[in-house]
């Protein structure tokens, strides 16, 4: 950690690279973000009409979280336009 700055504050700059970098390709944050949900769609339509699980609890979590972090980054660029 350098002198100055908080754990808060590097956790914020490895965030905004994290984020930087997903915006730099011009058709990455539409796919992660309607990725995950048509996953987790497809995986309730196997469970509900073919009683079959499509994922499991370890991929479905994490893709979750990770459609969580992609609505936080798309809500935070909405904020900076608006």
């Amino acid at each position: 950690m350098t002198p100055g700055k908080t754990q808060n504050e590097k956790t914020t700059t490895n965030m905004e690279k994290l984020e930087k970098l997903i915006y730099s390709v011009k058709y990455l944050p539409a796919i992660l973000y309607f990725g995950p949900i048509g996953l987790i769609g497809y995986d309730i339509y196997c469970n509900v009409i073919n009683e079959t699980e499509f994922l499991n609890e370890y991929v479905e979590t994490p893709l979750f979280f990770f459609f969580l972090m992609m609505t936080y980054f798309v809500t935070k660029n909405y904020k900076k336009k608006s």
